[in-house]
């Protein structure tokens, strides 16, 4: 039995019930003000935007502290340098302006070009200088700092005096540069092992790992696992492609169990897998299948089970399970049962009694066999006297004789009993034969241009119920219009008018023939009366149906 789809959270595909539990489910969600919606490029474009902005921050306070950006630690300064990159990363994922990316990185790898005065030293050659201070076994640490500062005071030769050692370790240490060379080194040693603090805006040493965690909650919103530390648009984009993977995954399944979904879930749908792919996010969803799902008309189930249960009265479409869902099986039988009407194909399934016996007194017999051959006749409802029968025998040498046997009432005039007694025996053709030979039959199949004159209750009922349920599934804006109303209403016109045409003409056409000879003349006049004024009226049925519709403008 289907029915509407359901993820495997357990909601409703595409609800804001849904949507909230698989956007939870992945630390995107977090980043979403209204989780419980699909606006994914929106949100992404938000986290872009405080990206750019945290860059800025984190420009300021390098620019800040410029000059001595040597004392952070070069571990610290890589770490922060990747995490800028990552940053700039969800810029250009999400489309948003981040100006100064390129500068901070260059300043955290203490690139000449971004330093400025002083700076203006190739950091190897520091680190160098740093480590033969600590490999120096002539002094002790303290002195060599000594020596430094007075070397950077003053200058080498004031700082050695006539100390040879002195000497050749100060300007071993300087590598044939400047006393600012040796500023440089200074400040970088005591950074290092004296743990200079060189703090941001916001309080944090910065490179610390409570600076970058700053960072990172001002952007996030939260604290990212370890795998994402350092690749923030690496988390984002597997975070999308988890939702993105669940849609699919809840779209098959459904499909798989023949589920449906409505218009505006369908709508959601497109709107999320849009959403999806503008984030640069490759769904593998397209709008066919989504559209496989939204055969569901809707409307009320009480009456799509009515008309249900007519359709399988009628035997439209196999058997329909009448579940109160319009799917693709009951709008099959529904275009099987239009298209039926319309070419007036449909089987006949009530009675019209050409002969009106009510009002003329002359019934259908039950059937004479004789030589394996059924035969009915008509009789006088009072006398029970037959007055005709369409009949087959031998007869003056002719195997296959066609004819009629007509009696008349012994009431009947002297003008009825002559044509009665000329009449008897007459010849007919086979086709004549046919059709007045079981008037049982006949009363019920009442044609002429293939039109159907009279259906039975349940096709009646089945055309109005299609008139209340009909979608109008093929037109572009899938929404009931004139053209339906208009081809239902004159369906239902002509089948109306054709139904009172030939019961009126039946009975006008009994009442004449029953007046020229009762029995024969009932016959004759009752059919060729229904099937005349049945044409005319089903086409003025139709034509009425028709004008209704165009003088109200229904459904525009």
């Amino acid at each position: 039995m289907s029915k509407e789809a359901t993820g495997e959270n357990g909601a409703v595909l595409g609800s804001g019930d849904y949507w909230n539990r698989v956007n939870r489910a992945t630390f995107f969600g977090t980043l979403m003000q209204r989780p419980s919606e699909t606006n994914y490029h929106e949100t992404l474009r938000e986290v872009g935007n405080r990206a750019g902005t945290a860059v800025e921050e984190i420009y300021d306070d390098l620019q800040e502290h410029i000059n001595v950006i040597r004392n952070i630690s070069s571990d610290r300064r890589s770490t922060l340098a990747k995490q800028v990159q990552s940053l700039y990363d969800v810029c250009r994922m999400s489309g948003s302006f981040c100006s100064h990316s390129s500068d901070c990185i260059g300043i955290l790898n203490l690139s000449s070009f971004y330093l400025p005065g002083s700076s203006l030293r190739d950091d190897r050659a520091v680190q160098t200088a740093i480590q033969k201070i600590k490999n120096c076994s002539d002094f002790f640490a303290s002195e060599c700092l000594d020596l430094l500062q007075k070397a950077v005071d003053w200058s080498i030769s004031f700082a050695a005096g006539s100390d040879a050692r002195k000497t050749a370790f100060l300007q071993d240490i300087s590598q044939g540069k400047d006393k600012e060379f040796l500023r440089d080194v200074l400040n970088t040693y005591r950074s290092n092992n004296e743990s200079a603090d060189l703090r941001g805006r916001c309080g944090y040493s910065i490179g610390s790992r409570e600076y970058l965690n700053y960072v990172e909650r001002k952007v996030l919103l939260q604290d990212l696992p370890a795998i994402y530390s350092d690749d923030y648009d690496g988390g984002i984009k597997d975070s999308l492609e988890d939702i993105a993977r669940q849609l699919q995954r809840d779209l098959s399944q459904n499909e798989r169990e023949n589920n449906y979904i409505t218009d505006d879930t369908a709508r959601n749908l497109r709107a999320a897998v849009s959403e999806l792919e503008h984030c640069g996010i490759s769904t593998g969803i397209s709008d066919s299948m989504i559209e496989r799902l939204a055969w569901f008309v809707g409307g009320d189930a009480a009456k799509i089970r009515q008309l249900q249960q007519r359709f399988n009265e009628l035997n439209l479409g196999g058997r329909l399970l009448e579940d109160g869902v319009y799917g693709k099986k009951t709008d099959g039988a529904r275009e099987s049962f239009l298209d039926e009407l319309a070419r007036g194909t449909f089987p006949t399934l009530a009675w019209l009694d050409p002969l009106q016996s009510s009002w003329t007194g002359i019934r259908a017999a039950t059937k004479i066999t004789r030589d394996g051959r059924n035969f009915s006749r008509l009789v006088s409802s009072e006398s029970n006297m037959p007055l005709f029968r369409a009949d087959l025998h031998p007869y003056k040498g002719n195997t296959s004789y066609y004819h009629i046997n007509v009696d008349a009432l012994p009431d009947a005039s002297a003008w009825q009993k002559r044509l009665a007694s000329k009449l008897d025996h007459t010849e007919i053709s086979k086709e004549a034969y046919d059709i007045l030979k079981d008037f049982q039959h006949s009363a019920k199949v009442v044609r002429i241009a293939g039109r159907v004159l009279l259906v039975a209750g349940a096709a009646l009922d089945a055309l109005e119920l299609c008139n209340v349920i009909d979608g109008d599934l093929h037109d572009a804006d899938q929404k009931i219009g004139k053209k339906t109303y208009s081809t239902a209403a004159s369906i239902g016109g002509s089948w109306a008018g054709g139904a009172l045409g030939a019961k009126g003409g039946a009975l006008a056409g009994a009442a004449i023939g029953t007046a020229i000879l009762p029995g024969l003349g009932t016959a004759v006049g009752g059919i060729a009366g229904g099937l005349i004024l049945g044409v005319a009226g089903s086409y003025a049925g139709s034509s009425l149906g028709k004008w209704v519709i165009d003088i109200t403008d229904v459904g525009e």
